[in-house]
């Protein structure tokens, strides 16, 4: 930015009130008009993202409290080369967005007394400064998240130790101490404007006074008299300028950090999806082939229930399954493997039922076995909805897989909205890094660059609220409550017991079967089994990113199948 210079005095005027009326709208810019409609708008974002996350929480809460496990923030995750941080992805977003937040609400206020009443101006870059560390650890906790479950997912899937713990640990915490210098220069910052702002209120009043004393002074004589004053004023407006740009360097680093983070935490999605494909391959081919075996049974002629004993074909090619590549590390949705590392033989209680008017299609096209093992989220829904003797062993399976689907679509949410934010933050900080000059040259760019990442993090994070919160109570609503009617849920109440609002973060999903085995897996451990160190207190550690296992499922006749 170049040095601040005294303007062009046009001649016939009195020098000195027309050098102190170009610094007052220097350093007061006026705003457009709707500025302060606009900031009504901001308030009511607010507001309501506060109101939301709050409601979060403590929908978070009572589900604790419902399955009887206690809240949680950060946790260690156990492996074999060590113990990994992990967050509570969903806890965290909801409390960092209520901080945020309640910032904004301190930054909003700031420019509605800076800009439309006037006053503190001294402090204007107070909360100019200070609205970024809580945007800046919002993204970086939930971007870490992402990134510590896909490490710790591959992990389990490859056998391959991709980051030891202690480098993902020092990493992660790392992280916080980068935002040290970031906070020292933005309060540096803020002191070195109070400063230019005295200065520059001294310079005011002096202009003022000889203005009125010696109002026929020329222009050169004018600039002669206040040279000293307006050269102090320009030195500590160049030194502040150069502190704003050096913060917003770090800022702009800061950005590119979490963008990388969050493409390795794309890992994740992808794992995730490729392991709801193969289930869900797997899921519709057990359906159809149990539906197949009851309808011939009672076209044979059955009784009203028989033993129907299943081997343990390959249903699919271990080349298609992430975690089947690998004879010591079975998918947690496959049957469970006993001590020779065979599949053990499955005995099913078939309920037989008449489907003669639903007739077979062909399945001898490719395209069409495809289309038919993937089964929709309706699909899955009915199977897990099953009552039948005939569905028992696939319930559970419909269950996960559904639960699975929540935790895909939350990813996806976080993913975009942190990505998205931080390319526009990172556009925005070079930008006043590089070349502050033009955004300070009118009102409209000096908003978009003070407001833009604003409006984007709270349409952003109030959206993002709203959909967890939708999502979260159709999974642990009664079907049968009007709320559930508006918000589209139908079909049986699924269990409170089963079903978590935290989703990537999860603490561990009970079993209701008639053998109860406690299993962690998430997506940590959606791909496999985590670790667990018994506490003297008689309480378990669960992975910070928890899914349900694989468990037995006892059949009223005696028999076991896995599930």
């Amino acid at each position: 930015m170049a040095r601040l210079q005294l303007p062009p005095v046009p001649e016939g005027v009195n020098p000195y009130l027309y050098i102190e009326r170009y610094l007052h709208y220097l350093f007061n810019p006026l705003p457009t008009p709707g500025f302060a409609v606009r900031l009504d708008v901001l308030w009511a974002l607010m507001g309501y993202g506060i109101v939301m996350a709050i409601f979060y929480l403590c929908l978070m809460a009572v589900e604790y409290r419902r399955r009887e496990k206690r809240f949680w923030l950060w946790r260690l995750v156990s492996r074999s080369n060590g113990r990994y941080i992990v967050g509570n992805q969903h806890a965290l977003f909801a409390l960092f967005s209520l901080v945020s937040c309640a910032v904004l609400l301190g930054y909003n206020n700031s420019f509605l007394r800076v800009a439309l009443l006037q006053t503190y101006q001294d402090r204007a870059f107070f909360w100019r400064s200070l609205v970024w560390i809580p945007l800046i650890v919002h993204a970086w906790i939930s971007s870490w998240s992402n990134l510590q479950a896909s490490i710790l997912s591959s992990q389990k899937a490859t056998k391959m130790h991709i980051l030891a713990p202690t480098i993902a640990n020092a990493l992660y915490i790392a992280g916080f101490f980068v935002l040290v210098p970031v906070i020292v220069l933005d309060v540096y910052s803020a002191y070195a404007w109070t400063r230019t702002w005295d200065v520059g209120m001294t310079l005011r009043r002096t202009l003022i006074s000889l203005g009125q004393a010696r109002p026929n002074d020329s222009v050169q004589a004018a600039e002669a008299a206040i040279a000293a004053q307006f050269n102090t004023v320009a030195d500590r407006l160049q030194f502040f300028i150069h502190m704003f740009q050096a913060a917003h360097a770090l800022y702009a680093f800061t950005m590119l950090v979490v963008i990388g983070v969050n493409i390795g935490g794309l890992g994740l999605l992808f794992t995730l999806r490729r392991q709801i494909e193969f289930n869900s391959r797997r899921l519709s081919s057990q359906i159809r082939t149990s539906s197949q075996q009851a309808h011939n049974s009672s076209s044979a002629g059955a009784g009203s229930s028989i033993g129907i004993p299943l081997a343990s074909p390959a249903l699919v090619p271990s080349s298609s399954a992430l975690l089947s590549e690998s004879p010591h590390s079975p998918h947690p949705l496959s049957p469970c493997m006993n001590g020779d590392r065979t599949p053990p033989k499955q005995m099913l209680l078939r309920h037989v039922f008449f489907a003669g008017h639903t007739k077979e299609k062909d399945n001898s096209s490719e395209t069409t076995l495809r289309g038919r093992n993937h089964m929709s989220v309706g699909e899955l829904k009915e199977a897990a909805e099953n009552t039948t003797q005939a569905g028992a062993a696939n319930r559970q399976q419909a269950k996960q897989l559904l639960a699975l689907k929540k935790v895909e679509w939350d990813l996806v949410v976080f993913l975009a909205a942190i990505v998205v934010m931080a390319t526009v933050f990172l556009a925005l900080a070079l930008w006043l890094a590089i070349s502050p000059s033009p955004v300070y040259s009118s009102w409209q760019t000096m908003e978009v660059s003070f407001y833009l990442v604003p409006w984007m993090y709270l349409v952003g994070v109030d959206a993002s609220l709203t959909f967890l919160t939708l999502n979260s109570l159709r999974h642990i609503l009664s079907s049968s409550s009007r709320l559930a009617s508006v918000i589209g849920l139908h079909g049986r109440q699924v269990d409170p017991r089963r079903v978590s609002v935290s989703g990537l973060t999860s603490d561990e999903l009970e079993s209701d079967s008639f053998s109860r085995r406690a299993a962690t897996a998430g997506v940590v451990g959606t791909m496999s089994r985590v670790h667990e160190e018994e506490e003297r207190a008689g309480e378990r550690e669960h992975v910070a990113v928890e899914m349900e296992d694989r468990e037995r499922v006892e059949t009223p006749s005696g028999t076991t199948a896995s599930v």
